[in-house]
């Protein structure tokens, strides 16, 4: 794994930056946030999922050789992770966080998607 005080870092739109840079993004509200949507089945309310996608700004993994800034996640209503995926971009991850809201609806009874956040 990377060091996160010694690794590349990269904006969202996958530039290069330095870690000062970086470090006026994380501190920008909502910056790193891309998209974050909860879907709720109304059939069975005690069925929750929340479908989260952000920017890491650096490749954590540091296994690919494209950097993999991006991270989209599912959660189960007791916040335990059912699924990640990392992006090299923005497009690739909000398009894959679409799938997987799409996938998470199919698995409900009565869904109903609460768009809690959207990119900036």
């Amino acid at each position: 794994m990377v060091n996160p005080a010694s690794g590349q870092w990269y904006d969202r739109s996958g530039r290069p930056i330095p870690a000062a840079d970086a470090q006026r993004l994380l501190a920008t509200p909502g910056y790193d946030r891309v998209r974050c949507v909860t879907v709720l089945d109304m059939g069975d309310l005690d069925w929750i999922r929340d479908v989260a996608t952000v920017w890491l700004g650096m490749d954590l993994a540091g296994e690919s050789h494209v950097p993999m800034i991006f991270e989209t996640a599912v959660f189960d209503r007791d916040h335990e992770l059912l699924e990640s995926r990392r992006h090299a971009t923005e497009a690739d991850a909000v398009a894959v966080h679409e799938r997987l809201v799409a996938a998470a609806c199919a698995e409900a009874i009565d869904p109903v998607v609460l768009d809690t956040l959207s990119s900036p």
